[in-house]
């Protein structure tokens, strides 16, 4: 099995530089990697077009050596160790460091681009960066001196038809009101900016007219004989609702949610598996990618998105929390080809506590997860059963 995972993960990035993954890109994951830095490495697919995808995002924050002031909402002062100061500081100082080494590749492929748009403010010392870049072979469907509306976003869009391209935003932090700069220098812990650098190649093109939705029996049975092993429980979900329904109506009783056909009945059904040992979660994780890679390699005209993943060894909130699905593929009447349902299906990691989860689901439509799902047999327009009495 370890053999198969080793096949999975090299895969995909064998596969892109045999038809010229940028050297430029794969030196700036390795130089991010070097400094702890984690890059996002998926696969997706809408069956005629498969694509490599390299992502990366980061906060800026004031990484001067002036001393920092550690206090509460409250504004209470609090009591920091030098060594908790010092590890701040390297988090700060890493995540400049990724910045400017995004930022630099970044100027060099745009450098190497056929087309490029880039925008750049430095106003009160907050970088706020566009860079919109098509690599090679784009041909532009509209005007040729378009210029991106940057108020709707357009600019990935506008490179869409280039085999190899990318994008560089940063932007002022989310939490910086108003980009008010006095805000900030009262409290180092806002980011000043807000950074995400996405690289995508066209691996592969197929000459197909048709797009298969994953056979979710075949598939989930594939994946149940990975988790059905010692250390790990399972038991059935069920979540439904009506047509109509808004996730709005359960306030924040609906945790994550896609909404496609609200107009519709929404039905998600599936498994929950919960497995015991963060030890013992690290290995199916891997082996659970590894067959779901094999999976996709079988059945090349699926409509996917898959993440490889790579072997982790700290602890089990970063290895269930972030980007927590392993593959997600769906099929929706509003493409050009013709299906009876809308459907969806995902693989989802998530820890509760000291218990880590695998989701295995099928939607209807809308997927809709509840909070409490750990705990439910179904959850019907609010109503819940519990998978024991609730004391």
């Amino acid at each position: 099995m370890k053999n198969l995972l080793i096949l999975s993960l090299l895969y995909i990035t064998l596969q892109a530089n045999a038809q010229g993954l940028n050297e430029r890109v794969i030196k700036l994951t390795d130089q991010l990697d070097s400094i702890g830095v984690a890059t996002f490495e998926a696969n997706y697919s809408h069956g005629l077009r498969t694509e490599y995808i390299v992502t990366v995002s980061c906060e800026l924050y004031d990484d001067s050596p002036a001393p920092i002031k550690y206090q509460d909402q409250q504004g209470n002062i609090l009591s920091v160790t030098p060594e908790q100061d010092k590890r701040i500081r390297d988090l700060w100082r890493r995540s400049h460091e990724s910045y400017d080494l995004i930022r630099s590749t970044s100027r060099l492929l745009a450098e190497e681009g056929t087309e490029c748009y880039i925008w750049e403010s430095h106003r009160n010392g907050i970088d706020s960066l566009l860079y919109s870049v098509a690599l090679r072979d784009f041909t532009n469907q509209q005007d040729k001196t378009y210029m991106p509306d940057l108020s709707t976003n357009p600019e990935w869009s506008k490179y869409g038809g280039a085999k190899e391209g990318f994008i560089l935003k940063a932007n002022p932090s989310r939490f910086l009101p108003n980009n008010d700069m006095e805000a900030y220098k009262k409290n180092r812990f806002q980011p000043k900016s807000e950074i995400s650098f996405t690289y995508r190649l066209t691996v592969e093109e197929e000459d197909e007219d048709t797009v298969y939705y994953v056979d979710y029996k075949e598939f989930a049975g594939m994946i149940d004989k990975v988790l059905q092993t010692d250390g790990v429980k399972s038991h059935p979900i069920l979540i439904t609702h009506d047509k109509g329904a808004k996730v709005e109506d359960f306030k924040s009783e609906i945790i994550s949610c896609d909404i496609t056909h609200p107009d519709l009945d929404g039905e998600t059904h599936g498994t929950v598996y919960e497995i015991e040992t963060a030890e013992l979660a690290n290995t199916l994780r891997r082996l659970l990618s590894a067959e779901i890679g094999n999976y996709v390699d079988r059945h090349r005209n699926l409509n996917y998105l898959y993440r490889p993943l790579q072997d982790y060894s700290g602890d089990m909130r970063g290895m269930f929390s972030s980007n927590n699905w392993v593959i997600r593929t769906e099929f929706h009447t509003k493409h050009w080809y013709t299906f009876d349902k809308n459907l969806s299906c995902r693989v989802l990691l998530h820890h509760v506590g000291s218990k880590a989860y695998v989701l295995v689901l099928e939607s209807v439509n809308d997927f809709w997860l509840p909070k409490d799902w750990h705990k439910l047999k179904s959850w019907k327009n609010g109503v819940k059963e519990y998978l024991y009495l609730q004391l």
